[in-house]
């Protein structure tokens, strides 16, 4: 990182670490089988993520 006057100093976000501790503490209480079942429903969770087909 810089030490230019111009860049701003980073600042830790605490509602990002009170999100992160949450979901690490979410994690933590679930079963393998509720993990897997998580991860694989993943696609279509965010499914309206996945880029558009080519049209050419």
């Amino acid at each position: 990182m810089s030490d230019s006057p111009s860049f701003p100093r980073l600042r830790p976000s605490v509602s990002h670490a009170a999100s992160r501790t949450a979901e690490i503490v979410r994690v933590r209480r679930m079963t393998v089988e509720e993990r897997v079942k998580a991860a694989l429903g993943m696609a279509t969770r965010f499914a309206e993520l996945r880029p558009a087909p080519r049209t050419e």
